[in-house]
């Protein structure tokens, strides 16, 4: 079975263009006598002769012009899939897998995403929406690249940058006695029924003052799962509700005012999440750059 190398064949097809070994071997800044090697080398591998060879120079006999048509195409093709790596390589082209709470994506990311991908259509990201513990443990054991989640969430032996930051408010029915107010205090929201987020969830374990700010035990008369659940149940006035300010701005909430918090602690604080430990696809890595030169704050009306 002949061994082909791609420097042979250019070799082939620069003798093809100069009709000669000697202005060849010059072309490729190589002596003639190296240019001839190869050149018989491969013929024996062939078990034919594909040059002509005469006083003048040299030129392809039949069979070397047969190689030459494929060996210009291996070359295109060789050439091609070089440009194909180049953009793996330098984070224009691969996949990014990308765990995000849901006040995450509510902060401008899907917006972010969209203009990513105009400018790299090439790179395909997937989303998973998840609680922020679950989101870094979806980075932690190789499910993610790229988490977005609570900075209050515990990382573990991962690594954050900041990505936004959200002030925190209190959702209540339009006819409720708050909903006048400009701003209120947390402490004066103690006397009213409180909807919360599931336990599992980063607003979940938030539900309620921090311990610093109020002495006060809250009861939450219910807890779910999602944001719209939460609307809801506010709406029908069963309680209010403390909830980050973006994920109102993807929710219709019609017949629900919110009331900003005065409290120094009512912000909700999000972190791009990675593991050092993992050499990061330059794709991913140009995300995660991209977001993280983003960083903002989401403000109130």
């Amino acid at each position: 079975m002949p061994r082909f190398d791609l420097f042979t064949l250019q070799l082939v097809l620069a003798v093809q263009a100069t009709g000669s070994v000697a202005r060849a071997a010059e072309s490729m800044h190589l002596t003639a006598s190296a240019v001839s090697k190869r050149i018989l080398e491969l013929e024996d591998q062939l078990g034919t002769a594909i040059l002509e060879r005469h006083s003048q120079g040299a030129r392809l006999n039949p069979a070397g012009v047969a190689l030459s048509r494929r060996a210009q195409s291996i070359l295109k093709e060789f050439h091609s899939l070089q440009d194909d790596m180049a953009d793996f390589t330098n984070g224009t082209a691969g996949s990014i897998r990308l765990a995000s709470n849901t006040s995450g994506l509510a902060c401008g990311l899907a917006d972010q995403l969209v203009s990513f991908n105009c400018n790299y259509p090439d790179v395909r990201i997937s989303v998973r929406e998840a609680t922020s513990i679950a989101v870094v443990q979806a980075v932690a054991e190789g499910w993610a690249d790229i988490g977005i989640a609570s900075a209050q969430t515990e990382l573990g032996g991962l690594t954050a940058r900041p990505y936004r930051s959200t002030p925190l408010v209190l959702a209540v029915p339009k006819d409720h006695p708050l909903s006048q107010r400009k701003a209120v205090l947390y402490a004066d929201t103690l006397a009213y029924p409180h909807i919360g987020r599931a336990a599992d969830s980063a607003l979940g374990r938030l539900a309620g003052a921090p311990p610093a700010a109020t002495p006060q035990e809250v009861a939450l008369d219910s807890l779910v799962t999602s944001f719209s659940a939460v609307f809801s149940l506010v709406r029908a006035g069963a309680g209010v509700a403390v909830v980050p300010l973006s994920p109102t701005q993807l929710i219709t909430v019609p017949d629900i005012a919110l009331v900003p918090l005065k409290d120094a602690w009512a912000k909700f604080d999000l972190c791009l999440v990675c593991d050092p430990g993992i050499i990061m696809s330059p794709a991913a890595s140009r995300l995660l750059n991209t977001l993280s030169s983003s960083t903002g704050t989401t403000k109130a009306d």
